[in-house]
């Protein structure tokens, strides 16, 4: 009986999300703004740019101890975009696309 309970505990666990809750700054240029926060056992990902009307919400599609991975589907172009977000440590955030080769650091506001 008690292993039964631990084998479905494991199948309706949620997923163990790295600590990236939070606001996060470009490091590069200030006026790009990324909010991370918990919702209803998911972690969300909301992208702003502050000099100019922009938001990004990306879906979850993959997630370990070390890294969460994203998809984004802009409608308007008819494109997807992977990124993958890695925290370096508790105030160093990596976000990257293999597929676009590119790479974006955040440093933690709050």
């Amino acid at each position: 009986m008690k292993s039964l309970i631990l084998l479905i505990s494991l199948f309706f666990s949620t997923p163990n999300f790295p600590p990236m809750e939070g606001v996060w700054k470009s490091e590069n240029n200030e006026n790009i703004i990324l909010i991370v926060y918990m919702h209803e056992d998911n972690i969300q990902f909301y992208n702003y740019k502050m000099d100019k009307e922009f938001h990004l919400n990306e879906h979850v599609m993959d997630v370990d101890e070390n890294h969460v991975h994203t998809l984004y589907q802009d409608y308007l172009l008819q494109q997807e975009y992977e990124f993958y977000y890695i925290l370096k440590n508790k105030n160093t955030l990596i976000r990257g696309s293999e597929v676009n080769d590119t790479k974006t650091v955040f440093k933690r506001l709050k």
